[in-house]
């Protein structure tokens, strides 16, 4: 008899932690890597974690992914390598992106894309990176859809010119 209720106390601690994952309670982790149709590989890390006491002011025009109040989560990582040679996103075109819920890449035209969707209900948004080779890249952020866009940002790395002359067209 003791069993069988250890084996309840089990089996409801067990759905318990799957419903708050399935809630999106849980801080967003993603570790993959991806082989392109191209034969580029890609290795993505993300991960969110808690907001430490007093660390997440309430959320502005500026936070993606809360319908105001003060945010969850906040991201910690976001490391990139293509064909193992890191693929740098400053900190500042991530961190604003919280309550994180999928991260995919594909690749089109021979561009690496990752599209990372995060919110729900009114605060749901996608965030889309085209990575121009090792030059820069353009981030868009969206609805889930993505009929209009609501940000976008061209970045270039302006160090790689000297050392790749395919950088001068920038991310095209």
């Amino acid at each position: 008899m003791l069993s069988f209720f250890k084996m309840l106390l089990l089996g409801s601690a067990v759905w318990s932690f799957c419903a708050l994952a399935q809630t999106g309670i849980m801080p967003f982790s993603h570790e993959k890597t991806y082989l392109l149709p191209s034969g580029q590989k890609v290795a993505v890390t993300f991960r969110e974690r808690q907001c430490k006491s007093g660390e997440c002011p309430e959320a502005d025009a500026g936070t993606w992914g809360v319908d105001g109040g003060i945010p969850k989560f906040v991201t910690e990582t976001f490391l990139i390598f293509i064909d193992s040679k890191q693929f740098v996103i400053p900190e500042k075109f991530y961190k604003d992106l919280t309550n994180m819920r999928s991260l995919d890449v594909s690749e089109q035209s021979g561009q690496v894309i990752l599209e990372l969707k995060g919110g729900d209900a009114a605060g749901a948004y996608m965030a889309r990176f085209k990575l121009g080779g090792m030059c820069g890249f353009e981030r868009k952020i969206c609805g889930e859809v993505c009929e209009e866009i609501w940000e976008h940002t061209t970045w270039y790395n302006s160090f790689a010119y000297d050392w790749d002359p395919g950088c001068e067209s920038g991310i095209q």
